[in-house]
């Protein structure tokens, strides 16, 4: 009984212990020309909030139908600039000069998202609308750490 009631409750401080303080934005086009994503710290989803930390500009990359990857860290240097009101507002501006190609990304609250790429390559003249998820991203080794100290409790339990 009493061992049980400590699994329960090990299982419940392992679920407690999945958030590692970040979210991972991800892009859900209609048409899914364009496959999109990026991280931003929680402090940046409170309220009023602007991205900007190293985070946010480090992990934006958007892939379009031609295989090209516009990423913030690109030279020349893009324009981006988003925060999360709520709600989302966002906007990126990639360039990709040795294709002579363009790749702007928006989200205006209250009227939609949309991306549109500008590029001479085959499939370089595509939009569309579509809409951002976001959801925490696991911390799997706070998880393990309480799971494996749990091993080790129930396991000296079982000896004695």
């Amino acid at each position: 009984m009493v061992k049980s009631a400590l699994v329960t409750l090990i299982i419940g401080l392992c679920s407690n212990a999945l958030a590692q303080g970040t979210m991972l934005f991800t892009w859900h086009g209609n048409n899914n020309y364009f496959q999109a994503s990026f991280q931003t710290t929680m402090d940046e989803t409170l309220p009023g909030s602007i991205f900007n930390s190293s985070l946010w500009t480090n992990s934006i990359q958007i892939s379009s139908l031609d295989g090209l990857t516009y990423r913030a860290s690109d030279t020349p240097t893009p324009f981006i600039a988003g925060h999360f009101g709520p709600p989302l507002s966002l906007t990126f501006i990639f360039a990709d000069q040795n294709t002579f190609s363009r790749m702007e990304a928006d989200v205006v609250p209250g009227q939609g998202a949309y991306m549109f790429e500008d590029s001479p390559l085959p499939n370089g003249q595509h939009g569309e609308f579509g809409s951002w998820s976001y959801e925490i991203i696991p911390e799997p080794s706070a998880t393990a750490l309480v799971g494996f100290g749990a091993l080790v409790w129930i396991g000296k339990g079982l000896k004695t």
